[in-house]
């Protein structure tokens, strides 16, 4: 497999960067700065992200656009079956799409998407880690022979263990031994787990009486609503039922009073005639009978000008209540629906400020009584304890007896070899002497025999002195390790006296409660800690949304001050909502009003010139006649006859006026439908229509205790129910809190058994391969000075000479451009192996900048041998190796950025 195209669409300073490579050796040459490394980590962010971890954020916002919308790419991959994937990645998006290129005969065979999670791992066989470890081959830095030497073999250590040259599995075990003991367990109370878990169990309880208890309530409220609706139903039929029973009661009298007010007016008239019938004069017949007609047609004058007058008064101020309605300062840019859209929004945005000051209030009561000073105390005092208990770990070390014991035994043995050797020195001596003697005194052979007797003796003396000389050390070393485990001991008390102080002092009775108390503390100030975020979150929302409550209520006052309102309220709202309504009702009915007021002050001044005009006339006949006026004028020209006739004529109209309204006063008849239009209405049963109503009286009496009783329940039941949303809440956090305790309690539990099973088997058959795989690409990368590296039971790493195989050679004394050819084959050898020998690429970033041009060539005439069999891609900031491939003839494709 191999990477044959790049496209950088939006990555670090590059926009719509193409890039293609070939499937053997490519060479990707450009200066400092110009990109190399962005290309490297586009292509690991492609397959595997920029990961969680800090690094990985750091490198997002390294090479997140500045000046683009957009912040992905695509890498395209071909397989040697002729299968070709397209991955694209979206890292504002986190997603990440595999499309696969089926090889056909068709011309454009069509690209089909693949389901694959992880494009990194799908293709290599391997995850982030061994991809930087392997694939990923950059050198070792700028760093001197003797660490560059320590940096390799702290990898190549950590691999025979791990597979990972930076992994420790001593300190993966430790670390996941620390996240079980930290997390504990759900059945043992006072861990943080089990505490969390029986929490979550009362709350799951309280939240199943806390549903049951809204059903309840929505039930109830549904019931409420529907009981509403029908007395609503109620009402506005009793409204109905009421309105035809007024309209038909006045419609009625005002037929009654249309009838009898002519008969009124003319009775009153005859009254008032007879209460002036006291004396008769002389008088002309036709000037009388002309005077009273004219009369009559004064007084239907004087009644039509006091209706007209009437109807002038009614209509003026029917107009100035018009001009006060409020719908006449609604102008065209005056808008309704605004309004109740402001109102609406006021009112939510006020109901949400009002819970959340009361929902802030309750969360700082909550944490009030918490005492954060004392628990910090506390922290400081049991990190102290922790501190003084490693330093007494640390003497207690050096109070160990078994090196004092090693050396008394030492300096025993060495007294004791030193004594023997001096005793066989002197037994030798004396042979010799004896024997010298002896050839002296009787032959010359015994002589030669003293003579040699004396060799062994000054050998054994010589060992005396030297096992004495170390008998003495030993004895000063002792002496030394007594002194030393005084001063220890001495320490240790010191220590653990400050030890119990500090426990004492924190109210505890031993370490273990000490700490059982510090996990409790630690968890309250969690806790706490994690409140006052959200709080703190609440707060900041609580602003925003009193800014905007303000902000409504502001343009609510410019509003309704139009309308002479000062408060925001229900009614006031209700109120310019009806007068909306009725605007245009108003403004037509204004209009003809006023065409009724014109026509009327038309009609009222025509009646008053002819009443103008009779009246003169009646005054020229009573002067004609020589009376006063038409009462005298009456009375002396027929006061018997007239006062007969009057008598007669209020008997007969008095009749009439019983007969039309029997006992009803006529001017509470008149007041009553002083405002009544006269118009037909339907004949109705007034007696059914009033029983109606009693009857609605009483179904909506019923019905209103029947809401009462259900908005008492309901009270009831949210006054003894927690808010199923704060439960919600906080279940949500203990079930994550334990998620990620158990979560982190498996993944410890199941990596400490795979991490110890593969520790121990990689040392088993992973390290003899990687040890000939090394050894051969270290090998060819020397020129064959180098045959082999080697390791030992203990880790030390030494390479073999091929000229003097016997010396080994430590990777101190190797220079810095060696350890990176040795870096470099550990790398290669290592894709081999991890991959299960798969043709994965190789990446090198400037990786032969220590290298000379002898190094360089053999690196490059490698690189040359590894393309044959798989892709190689050297991004480098010189330009000496495309130089030294032509001059080895090596074919590559060369990329200029």
């Amino acid at each position: 497999m191999y990477i044959n195209k790049l496209h950088l669409r939006a990555f670090g300073k590059f926009s719509s960067k193409r890039m293609y490579f070939g499937s053997k050796f490519n060479i990707v040459y450009g200066e400092n700065e110009a990109g190399k490394s962005t290309i490297h980590n586009f292509i690991e962010a492609i397959l595997y992200g920029f990961g969680d971890d800090e690094n990985g954020i750091l490198k997002y916002n390294k090479y997140k656009p500045w000046d683009n919308s957009l912040f992905r790419g695509t890498l395209g991959m071909s397989m040697r079956n002729g299968e070709k994937y397209v991955v694209s990645k979206d890292f504002l998006l986190g997603t990440t799409q595999v499309f696969k290129k089926e090889s056909s005969d068709r011309s454009d065979p069509e690209m089909v998407e693949e389901d694959i999670p992880s494009p990194g791992d799908f293709f290599f066989n391997m995850n982030r880690t061994s991809f930087r470890n392997t694939v990923s081959v950059r050198q070792l830095g700028n760093k001197t022979e003797q660490e560059l030497a320590n940096e390799l073999k702290s990898k190549i250590i950590n691999l025979s263990s791990t597979r990972d040259q930076n992994i420790s599995i001593e300190r993966i075990l430790s670390t996941l031994n620390r996240i079980k003991d930290e997390a504990g367990s759900e059945d043992n109370g006072k861990t943080l787990l089990g505490q969390y878990s029986l929490r979550l169990s009362e709350l799951k309880s309280a939240r199943e009486n806390s549903v049951n208890a809204n059903r309840q309530v929505m039930f109830l409220a549904m019931e409420k609503k529907k009981l509403k609706n029908k007395i609503r139903e109620l009402d506005m039929r009793m409204a109905e039922l009421k309105k035809q029973l007024s309209d038909y009661e006045l419609s009625v009298a005002k037929d009654k009073f249309l009838k009898c007010e002519p008969v009124k007016k003319e009775l009153d008239e005859i009254n008032e005639n007879l209460q002036k019938f006291n004396h008769s004069l002389k008088y002309s017949q036709e000037d009388f009978k002309e005077a009273l007609n004219i009369e009559k047609i004064l007084a239907d004058m004087v009644g039509q000008r006091d209706s007209l007058l009437q109807e002038k008064e009614k209509i003026d101020s029917r107009l100035e209540e018009l001009g006060r309605d409020i719908s006449n300062l609604m102008d065209s840019s005056f808008s309704i629906e605004k309004l109740n859209e402001d109102y609406s929004n006021y009112k939510l945005t006020r109901d949400k400020v009002r819970d959340m000051k009361s929902k802030i209030q309750t969360g700082y009561e909550s944490i009030k009584s918490i005492d954060m000073d004392e628990i910090n105390r506390f922290s400081d005092s049991y990190a102290t304890v922790e501190e003084i208990s490693r330093k007494i770990e640390i003497a207690n070390v050096f109070l160990d007896e078994k090196d004092y014991a090693t050396m008394k035994k030492f300096g025993k043995s060495q007294g004791v070899q030193s004594l023997f050797a001096g005793l066989f020195g002197i037994a030798f001596l004396g042979a010799g002497a004896y024997s010298c003697y002896l050839g002296y005194t009787m032959n010359v052979l015994e002589y030669y025999y003293g003579a040699g007797a004396v060799v062994p003796a000054v050998i054994l003396f010589v060992l005396s002195s030297r096992k004495s000389s170390r008998a003495k050390s030993a004895k000063k070393e002792i002496e030394s390790i007594e002194c030393s485990h005084a001063d220890y001991k001495l320490t240790v008390d010191q220590l653990q006296n400050q030890k119990n102080e500090i426990i004492k002092n924190s109210g505890c009775e031993n370490i273990d409660v000490m700490s059982d108390m510090y996990k409790k503390k630690c968890t309250e100030k969690n806790i706490v800690e994690e409140k006052l975020n959200l709080l703190k979150f609440d707060e900041e929302e609580l602003k925003q949304t009193e800014e905007e409550n303000n902000g409504l209520s502001r343009a609510l006052h410019e509003t309704l001050k139009k309308f002479a309102f000062d408060e925001i309220s229900q009614e006031n709202i209700k109120e310019i909502n009806e007068a909306y309504e009725r605007k245009s009702q108003v403004r037509e009915e204004t209009s003809n009003l006023k065409i009724s007021s014109e026509q009327n002050a038309q009609i009222l001044s025509k009646v008053e010139k002819e009443l103008s005009f009779e009246q003169k006339r009646l005054e020229m006949i009573l002067s004609a006649n020589g009376v006063d006026d038409l009462e005298n004028f009456k009375e002396t020209a027929a006061k018997y006859e007239q006062y007969e006739e009057c008598v007669k004529r209020k008997e007969y109209l008095d009749n009439i006026l019983t007969s039309i309204i029997g006992n009803e006063d006529f001017d509470s008849l008149k007041e009553k439908t002083r405002n009544v239009m006269f118009y037909e209405t339907k004949v109705i049963d007034e007696q059914k229509c009033q029983l109606d109503i009693l009857i609605m009286n009483d179904e909506k009496s019923k019905i209103a205790e029947n809401i009462e009783s259900i908005h008492k329940e309901i009270e009831d039941i949210e006054a003894g129910t927690r808010n199923l949303a704060e439960i919600e809440e906080e279940i949500d956090f203990y079930e994550d809190k334990i998620n990620m305790f158990k979560s982190k309690i498996k993944i410890a539990e199941m990596a400490a058994e795979k991490i110890t099973k593969i520790a121990d088997s990689i040392k088993g058959d992973f390290m003899p391969l990687l040890k000939k795989s090394i050894s051969d690409n270290f090998y060819y990368l020397t020129g064959g000075k180098y045959s082999e590296v080697s390791f030992d039971e203990n880790m030390n790493i030494t390479v073999i000479e091929e000229d003097n195989k016997n010396r080994n050679v430590e990777l101190e004394s190797l220079s810095g451009g060696t350890l990176d050819q040795l870096y470099l084959s550990l790398r290669v050898g290592l894709s081999n192996i991890l991959s299960g020998n798969q043709d994965i690429p190789l990446i090198f970033d400037d990786s032969f900048v220590q290298y000379d041009s002898r190094r360089l060539k053999k690196s490059i005439e490698m690189l040359s041998r590894e393309s044959e069999r798989r892709q190689v891609i050297l991004f480098t900031c010189q330009e000496r190796e495309a130089e030294t491939a032509k001059q080895l003839n090596v074919k590559f494709n060369y990329i200029k950025l």
